[in-house]
């Protein structure tokens, strides 16, 4: 029991309901002090309905029958607070097999069972609300189906719902001012078939135009030819003199390889030098220490010379050593002399290819400057061509749309215009009727709109200032 206290609430009853003792948990989780609890029923955690009906009294009833029940329970805390426990009631049996006392062990779950109350509640009002969208939606379907386009959803809807009904009702608007707007063009419509004749023979003029252009295009083209084959030319001379630079480029590294060998071999024979230097100055040093131990050694020796003897051999040897290391220096140096000299001679005749891949350059700078001249003349010719070709540009799109709008209005412009009206005439906009506005466009009100039509396609067809502008290239 303390292992499960320690966890859970646990709570303590006589069989007749009365608290004998409850834990910590149990006190927390319902607000209590145990001195509050002890001795009292247990329907103060009850509501006053549900302690007053006959299941409570056979709840108890089945427990001094020595019965377990465990199940989700709703308690009454401290100050009415609402409480839900996952809880299993426990009959405690004595040594002679009857019930003695009641033991409660409970978790508190009323986070998640006042969430799941609160999700279930705006399931339903979701629910009754998207019912009451739904309903709404299928009557203005209905209508519309039937036609009539001022059906719309006025019912009150809340949250993503309003979105929907105004979504629906926008659409329905469009679409009634769309169709409005087909009914009017109706009209205009049955007044266009007489302007294709008129675009047809724009669309002549301008295609002989197109011709006379393509002419001048022509002669343009050969002269860029040619501008292009000087050009070719031009470059095959500069590649020539490209391959003659290279040429003496190549040799030039070649002497450059040299130098830098012959700089190699005095770097070596200065290496040595300074060894065979250093040998002469150990010698020197050695010589000088010889004598001075010579000559004290004589001053001790008096007659009896003999270390002295001994330092002279050294002396005589090392000499000997100086004298070869001497004639070492004067060999290498010599040799370097050579080198440097060689060094020179290579320099000098870097310094030759250098002045003739300058000459070269210089033949590669003039015909670089031709070629600069042909690409303007190149760029000149194209600069005409791209002139054209703009205007060619333009004049073909329209010939092509008007090549188009031609073709098609000249064989179904008349039974599409009367299969559209009616189509449009089944609807019902919320203005005048669709036969009777038909009928007006195309009588009474049909020139307005008809002559901004003939307009605009005899501006589209190329008439006024495109043409001239045409012509005059």
């Amino acid at each position: 029991m303390a292992a499960i206290g320690r966890s859970q609430a646990v709570i303590e009853f006589n069989l007749d309901g009365t608290i004998i003792d409850a834990n910590q948990n149990l006190l927390t989780t319902m607000g209590y002090s145990l001195e509050e609890i002890r001795g009292t029923h247990h329907r103060q955690f009850m509501d006053p309905a549900e302690a007053a009906s006959p299941e409570y009294t056979a709840f108890w009833r089945e427990l001094n029958a020595g019965h377990f029940l465990a199940r989700k329970f709703r308690r009454l805390a401290k100050g009415g607070r609402e409480v839900w426990l996952q809880a299993s009631y426990n009959p405690v049996f004595g040594v002679d097999g009857r019930p003695t006392k009641v033991i409660k062990l409970a978790i508190d779950i009323t986070a998640e069972e006042q969430e799941a109350a609160r999700r279930e509640k705006q399931r339903i009002e979701a629910e009754q609300a998207q019912n009451l969208l739904v309903e709404a939606l299928a009557g203005a379907l209905a209508r519309l189906s039937a036609g009539d386009l001022t059906a719309r959803i006025d019912a009150p809807v809340q949250g993503a719902h309003i979105r929907v009904r105004d979504d629906y009702n926008a659409a329905v608007e469009s679409l009634r001012q769309t169709l409005g707007q087909a009914l009017q063009a109706v009209a205009g419509l049955r007044g266009g078939v007489s302007e294709i004749s008129s675009a047809s023979d724009d669309l002549s003029r301008r295609t002989e135009q197109q011709a006379a252009s393509l002419e001048e295009t022509a002669a343009a083209l050969d002269q860029i030819t040619a501008t292009v084959k000087r050009s070719a030319d031009g470059a095959k001379q500069a590649s020539s003199a490209a391959v003659g630079a290279r040429a003496e480029a190549d040799r030039s590294g070649e002497v450059v390889r040299q130098a830098i060998a012959a700089m190699d071999g005095i770097k070596r024979s200065s290496t040595q030098i300074s060894d065979i230097i250093g040998v002469i100055d150990e010698i020197a040093f050695q010589t000088n220490l010889l004598a001075l131990n010579a000559g004290v050694e004589a001053a001790r020796a008096g007659e009896a010379g003999r270390g002295f003897a001994v330092v002279a051999s050294e002396v005589r040897a090392l000499a000997q050593r100086s004298a070869e290391a001497a004639k070492q220096i004067k060999t290498l140096i010599t040799t370097s002399g050579q080198e440097v000299a060689q060094g020179v001679n290579l320099v000098n005749e870097t310094g030759s290819a250098l002045s003739a891949i300058a000459v070269k350059v210089a033949e590669m700078d003039a015909l670089i400057s031709e070629i600069a001249a042909s690409a303007q003349e190149q760029a000149t010719g194209l600069s005409q061509v791209n002139s054209a070709v703009n205007q060619m540009d333009q004049v073909t799109q329209q010939n092509a749309a008007m090549v188009e709008e031609t073709t098609a209005a000249a064989m179904s412009l008349k039974t599409e215009t009367e299969q559209l009206a009616q189509l449009v005439e089944r609807f019902d906009t919320g203005e005048a009727p669709a036969q009777t506005r038909v009928h007006d466009l195309s009588q009474g009100a049909g020139p307005v709109p008809l002559a901004r039509e003939r307009a605009r396609i005899r501006a589209y067809a190329g008439g006024g200032i495109a043409a001239q502008e045409w012509e005059e290239f």
